[in-house]
């Protein structure tokens, strides 16, 4: 009796311990053109989870048939009522060219393939640009997202503040910020991606995440794209989903 008395206290113990380390599962770069491949790869991150996960949308329609962009937003619906939650990402995920940026915006384009749009805009093309994604999400989307991420992570002076007096959460690559009470409150939480870096090194990043969400602290972000499920392979990624839902709670950014 005593032994199995000890063995319920170790199991509370672990429980309470997993519920006190937190993560987000986050899908990034949900859009018209990826979305029948994605919201496949979407649904098997969440039954991996237990739960719906976190999708970053970016909502533009651009050239898309009206039919692929009808389809489109019958599936954002269907994300919306089961239960997943929306961050918005962006207006195109492409940089309109024509807008002034400084020179580090510049730079930053050349580094991000000209996905980061936000980068190096002054004040007013940063509002008028975040105001576009969030009318592109009013057309095609339904309910409003939880937050704001801009591409790539890159925004600029500007963003954050305006982010956030507009949505709850805004996050960039070092951490997610939420406005309480007219301050601007920074959850520690590290973005653990893997999209952005060769095959050679896609292993090493594999174990770094699994060691970084062992450890306590912080709400770290665990960050998928279409392009992993071809690099990093579907069951890599998804028995990394389950090992890291043994050791941390799965949140979304509301939950924090």
């Amino acid at each position: 009796m005593e032994q199995n008395k000890d063995i319920l206290d170790i199991q509370a113990a672990e429980q309470s311990s997993r519920k006190k380390k937190k993560f987000i599962l986050c899908y990034h770069s949900l859009s018209v053109n990826n979305f029948k491949k994605a919201s496949v790869q979407i649904r098997k991150l969440a039954e991996a989870a237990g739960a719906p996960i976190s999708i970053a949308v970016v909502p533009a329609i651009g050239a898309a048939p009206e039919s692929e962009a009808e389809q489109f937003r019958e599936e954002l619906e269907k994300f919306v009522k089961e239960g997943y939650e929306i961050m918005l990402h962006g207006a195109r995920h492409r940089a309109d060219l024509q807008m002034k940026r400084s020179l580090q915006g510049k730079i930053v384009l050349w580094i991000s393939n000209n996905g980061a749009e936000f980068a190096g805009l002054d004040e007013r093309f940063t509002q008028a640009l975040l105001k576009r994604s969030l009318a592109l999400w009013k057309a095609n989307g339904i309910g409003k997202p939880s937050g704001f991420i801009p591409p790539i992570w890159f925004g600029n002076k500007y963003l954050k503040q305006q982010a956030l007096e507009i949505f709850d959460y805004y996050e960039d690559y070092h951490g997610i910020y939420q406005k309480v009470d007219g301050k601007v409150k920074k959850y520690k939480s590290d973005t653990l991606s893997f999209s952005v870096y060769p095959p050679a090194v896609l292993g090493i990043l594999q174990t770094y995440a699994c060691l970084k969400m062992l450890l306590p602290g912080g709400a770290h972000r665990l960050v998928f794209h279409e392009k992993d499920f071809r690099t990093i392979g579907e069951k890599r990624i998804l028995n990394m989903v389950r090992y890291i839902s043994t050791m941390r709670e799965k949140i979304m950014y509301r939950d924090l």
